[in-house]
């Protein structure tokens, strides 16, 4: 377990929706992100519709375009950017957390306490 940081994992996230969730070892997340990524862009005939905007066919483009897929997409990169954040942020907690009770449990005299910093601002 790491601690790794929020912005990075929504960075990632942002180039392509399931890198996010690999920075974090959210494997299987991620598999699933990017495969529906795929069939999203698959059937909404995006890269046929950028082909022919780079051609300067934009009426093509515009035809080609899938509506009903192509509007999942930002819906998608949302759900992987948040998901990302958020179980990064999570996994920060969990790991702070761990490393409390490691450092507590080998190194902590008994009759030495240690105030609680997780209640200060």
């Amino acid at each position: 377990m790491d601690k790794r940081r929020p912005a990075m994992a929504v960075l990632w996230s942002l180039f392509t929706p399931g890198l996010g969730q690999l920075y974090i070892h959210r494997v299987l997340t991620a598999v699933f992100t990017m495969v529906f990524m795929i069939v999203f862009i698959y059937f909404s005939n995006f890269l046929v519709a950028v082909h022919l905007i780079f051609l300067g066919n934009i009426q093509e483009a515009t035809q080609a375009l899938n509506p009903q897929w192509f509007l999942f997409i930002p819906s998608h990169i949302g759900f992987a950017i948040y998901d990302s954040y958020v179980n990064t942020v999570e996994n920060n907690k969990l790991f702070e957390s761990e490393q409390k009770k490691f450092f507590k449990k080998l190194y902590q005299q008994y009759r030495v306490k240690f105030p609680d910093l997780s209640n200060e601002v």
